[in-house]
């Protein structure tokens, strides 16, 4: 291959880089590889770029940048609930755009996202929908200074956040832990949601929303995450899934999606063949074998850990996918997850494999469980790991090309 692009699920778990991925991304380039990364985080593409120096990696490592959802549906939102001219009163505002049109009634959103913390700043995101990115050239992430914000000259609507379903336009799913209902964070309801998949306070609202038939924009469509400590958690995915599933209209962005790998395509500069693409099927979730391939086999390959998002969706791109065992399906599979690069037990995850026994403990503290369960851990044998596989693929009905341990080489 000459073009990868990656998951970031399998470069870093949001606090450390994971085992071995940051030197191997260095040989890759020692290689001649061209690199982009493919993320399914919430967060704009720069803002996500900037942050991989936390994890030891520069931004200009990667020749294709990064494409994350976040960006894709900042960028849907702003083009269909801020700027576009129905939301303008076109009599207002002078020829030479010196002043702005007046702005009709702002659409509200009913606005489900992130708690205030060091790696999440909602409220920034909510600004950079509405107004875009001021150059990059400011003190924060988003390029900004202060809270104004500008965009080439042009003028864009706001977005409101919605105090309630009853006056909300649509919903902005963009994160998990709470709903927000102003500006202030204090006010937030928690969700009860990310660690613990409690649907009492979101159902309410789900149900509600459903019958004023409000659409749902999902800036992040994973189900789960992989967090530091091996702690998973619940995503955005799973709550435009239950969305869905009460009849209500979601559009998704990231992977599995398509036009999210044809846009790293698009970023290294690769021509491909799209005459017979699935670009503009929303449904499309990849569902498909990795046989049937595009105009691009052994030229580009997508690397990450997730079957139902990496995995389909790169078959549904015509791309060739490499499954990462030690990531998000590693417990799943029976197997010890590739932890960050300051563990040093030693083990290189998607190898090992935990035999199923008795723990030999009180079962009173979590130091002894977790000295019984490193006391059973085995290397898997190849045949063993090949039967759990097909099975695992087989139940799924989505196959990858290639399979490998972890991003460690």
């Amino acid at each position: 291959f000459i073009y990868f692009y990656i998951s970031s699920a399998v470069i870093h778990n949001g606090s450390q880089s994971l085992h071995g991925s940051v030197p191997t991304i260095q040989r890759m380039l020692n290689q001649n590889k061209k690199l982009a990364i493919l993320s399914n985080t919430s967060s704009p593409s720069h803002v996500a770029l900037r942050k991989l120096k936390k994890y030891g990696l520069r931004e200009d490592m990667f020749v294709g940048g990064l494409v994350s959802s976040g960006e894709e549906c900042a960028k849907f939102v702003r083009d269909t609930y801020c700027h576009h001219p129905k939301y303008y009163d076109e009599k207002d505002g002078d020829a030479d755009g010196d002043k702005p049109p007046k702005r009709k009634t702002p659409k509200k959103a009913l606005w489900l996202t992130w708690k205030e913390s060091e790696l999440q700043n909602p409220l920034q995101y909510l600004s950079y929908i509405t107004n875009g990115i001021n150059n990059n050239n400011g003190d924060d992430d988003y390029g900004n200074d202060d809270t104004t914000f500008t965009t080439n000259g042009g003028y864009y609507g706001e977005i409101e956040i919605a105090t309630s379903v009853e006056e909300a336009d649509f919903i902005l799913l963009h994160g998990s832990e709470v709903w927000r209902r102003d500006d202030d964070d204090l006010n937030s309801i928690g969700l009860n949601f990310l660690f613990n998949e409690d649907y009492s306070k979101i159902d309410p609202l789900l149900n509600e929303a459903a019958e004023r038939k409000l659409p749902m924009v999902c800036a992040n469509p994973d189900l789960v995450v992989g967090l530091p400590g091996g702690v998973v958690g619940n995503m955005p995915g799973k709550i435009a899934n239950r969305y869905a599933s009460k009849g209500g209209t979601v559009q998704h962005f990231g992977k599995p999606n398509p036009r999210h790998f044809h846009a790293c395509l698009d970023n290294l500069g690769v021509t491909w063949d799209n005459s017979n693409n699935n670009d503009n099927n929303a449904s499309n979730n990849g569902n498909t074998n990795a046989a049937s391939k595009s105009n691009i086999p052994g030229v580009v390959a997508h690397v990450g850990d997730s079957l139902e998002h990496d995995v389909a969706g790169a078959n549904a791109a015509g791309i060739d996918s490499i499954f990462v065992l030690g990531g998000i399906h590693a417990k799943e599979l029976g197997l010890v997850p590739t932890g960050s690069s300051r563990d040093d037990d030693g083990v290189v995850g998607g190898t090992v494999i935990v035999k199923e026994e008795e723990d030999d403990c009180d079962g009173d503290g979590g130091q002894q469980r977790e000295v019984a369960e490193k006391a059973r851990r085995v290397v898997i044998t190849k045949e063993k790991l090949e039967e759990k596989l097909e099975l695992f693929f087989e139940e799924r009905g989505i196959w990858p090309t290639h399979v490998v341990s972890s991003l460690s080489l």
